[in-house]
């Protein structure tokens, strides 16, 4: 079958699009790893910030795999230069506001539930990405980051229950890749 211009303009506008979504990735995983930064600074409870402290790390290596496969993409493109898609953007101010000083129980419990709707949308955004790519290796990427963001999700989960119930963290074990 014979391509038209038509089909490559297609191509060529998917490619874009998907290119747009990488670059709200890219701005969700900044904001997760400041806001876990920040948070783990602001309670008192040593499980909590270890696993906070963590979630912050992984954002950051997240943020490394997407910049890899806009580069890849598109090379020398850096995120920062392309326009998010605004379907999957975020309002840090709105998304990541927290009180200063110490947090107190109540403030916790809402930076975690604030914290699993990001890992919600993330783990969206990247299933729609593999949904939509002819690229095996981007859908590969896009897929184990949708399996780490609900894997963040349920550890979050997991410590609101704990929160809710005693006010206190459950402890943290390691998301193992593979």
């Amino acid at each position: 079958m014979k391509e038209t211009a038509r089909d490559w303009k297609d191509d060529e506008a998917n490619l874009r699009r998907q290119l747009a979504i990488l670059a709200a990735g890219v701005q969700i995983e900044d904001y997760g790893n400041e806001f876990y930064t920040r948070m783990s600074e602001r309670i008192r409870d040593k499980e909590g910030k270890i696993i906070l402290q963590s979630l912050a790390q992984d954002e950051k290596q997240h943020r490394a795999w997407l910049e890899r496969q806009i580069d890849r993409i598109f090379p020398g493109c850096q995120a920062e230069n392309i326009e998010p898609d605004p379907a999957y953007s975020i309002d840090p101010s709105r998304l990541f506001a927290l009180p200063q000083g110490t947090l107190s129980p109540q403030d916790e419990i809402s930076g975690v539930e604030m914290a699993i709707e990001v890992e919600k949308r993330s783990a969206r955004l990247y299933d729609d990405v593999a949904g939509m790519t002819n690229d095996p290796e981007l859908r590969a990427v896009m897929q184990r980051l949708a399996r780490w963001e609900r894997g963040h999700q349920k550890i979050l989960e997991n410590n609101l229950h704990y929160l809710k119930r005693g006010g206190s963290w459950y402890g943290y074990t390691p998301i193992l890749d593979g």
